[in-house]
């Protein structure tokens, strides 16, 4: 039996991370018997206290704020800082790393948008485990990866580096195929786009037998069960700064939202108020949606979101969602739920616009009432959107079990 070692950022406080992973575990178990380490590049293994719901519920959140020290900090001092705290993890990982490697037969560094600049981190983080599977001669391939520019000097050494080395690189939509090859145009023979692995959350988590859903608990209290959920899927708007070149206020932001949930109920529908279970999202929601939304009718928060189980179930009982985080918004479109998007990155117009959902992006900019009249959905459009995901899916199966094969 091989044994594969998956890394990528499982252990991220925004569960969309840990989906990733578990949709490419899923990947890999469709394609034979294997078995699977799943390793943190920034964290390494570790064990996790049990969070419960409780926990999150009774947690005190604190927004990340934007202070005038930030704002005044050089580029440069940052890109130092990082690189001290992530060196700092040598001693710890590398021995983690070196078994690890030892033990696989293959390492796939994959989902996420890990092929960015983040003062470093990735680049450093990705190099510290290649170094050694490079060492050990070991196979590697990138895996479903979103890649964006700019990169530093020393950031695009070392992901070409690894780039370089990979005996496949797959990348999750055509944006980041076309800045791949941007710089180094020699990739092409190895590299190919395709989707993101979430596309199989519903694979992935198959809904139990005999199961009573949120919308059908609301609707028994209500007595009407052809009313839908319209789930709103809430992203801390402050987290826009740091990778769109957009800028919303949280007081704006959380107008919008309530002005989208309002019209929901004044249009007959219900709301269902949902995070990714990110800390800054979900003191967004604390400190400025549950103020304004508190005497509004027929609007229920869902409980924050303790792992990926928790967040899948949040987007599995709704009727319909619209979602600022991509993965918030893909595991509806896996489920086949009518899904749309808060365009705010470019890799989510990016990954709807494969996926033939274009008309699905919602500008952020756009008066809530407006998004609501176009939220009728386009049968048509609905079905040549599943045929596309059906493929992508098979798409992604079937490359899995190809570089598989040859590990």
């Amino acid at each position: 039996m091989k044994h594969i070692l998956l890394a990528g950022v499982p252990h991220s406080t925004n569960l969309g991370d840990g989906l990733i992973a578990m949709t490419v575990n899923q990947l890999i178990r469709t394609c034979g018997d294997y078995t699977i380490t799943n390793f943190d590049l920034t964290a390494g293994l570790y064990n996790e206290p049990q969070v419960t719901k409780a926990d999150k519920e009774g947690k005190v959140y604190k927004l990340n704020e934007v202070s005038v020290k930030k704002k005044l900090t050089p580029d440069f001092l940052r890109y130092v800082k990082s690189y001290s705290v992530h060196k700092k993890k040598d001693r710890v990982l590398n021995d983690q790393i070196r078994q690890l490697v030892a033990d696989s037969d293959a390492v796939l560094i994959g989902g996420g948008h890990l092929f960015i600049d983040t003062y470093l981190s990735f680049p450093i983080a990705m190099r510290r485990l290649v170094m050694e599977v490079r060492r050990q001669r070991k196979p590697l391939h990138i895996v479903f990866v979103g890649m964006r520019g700019p990169w530093s000097f020393l950031a695009r050494r070392w992901f070409t580096e690894i780039l370089q080395y990979a005996k496949t690189i797959s990348v999750r939509d055509e944006d980041s195929l076309a800045y791949l090859l941007s710089f180094d145009s020699s990739l092409a023979r190895k590299a190919v786009a395709l989707s993101d692995p979430a596309l199989v959350t519903r694979e992935a988590f198959p809904e139990p037998a005999a199961r009573f859903s949120v919308s059908s608990r609301m609707a028994a209290k209500q007595g009407d069960s052809s009313v839908q959920t319209i789930g709103l899927g809430i992203m801390d708007p402050n987290e826009m700064r740091r990778h769109s070149p957009f800028l919303w206020d949280r007081d704006d932001c959380a107008d919008w939202w309530y002005r989208l949930a309002q019209g929901v109920v004044e249009g007959g529908g219900r709301v269902r108020i949902f995070t990714n279970g990110a800390d800054t999202d979900n003191a967004f929601v604390e400190h400025y949606i549950k103020p304004r939304l508190a005497a509004v009718r027929d609007v229920e928060f869902a409980s924050y979101p303790a792992d990926v189980s928790d967040l899948v179930d949040s987007i599995r009982d709704c009727d319909a969602v619209i979602a600022q985080r991509l993965h918030a918004c893909i595991p509806a479109i896996s489920f086949g739920k009518p899904t749309y998007g808060i365009a705010w990155d470019k890799k989510l117009a990016s990954i709807f616009k494969d996926l033939g959902l274009s008309q699905y992006v919602v500008d952020f900019r756009s008066d809530p009432r407006f998004v609501l009249a176009q939220m009728a959905p386009d049968t048509r459009s609905q079905e040549g959107a599943t045929r596309i995901v059906n493929d992508k899916k098979r798409d992604l199966v079937a490359y899995v079990g190809r570089i598989l094969n040859e590990a």
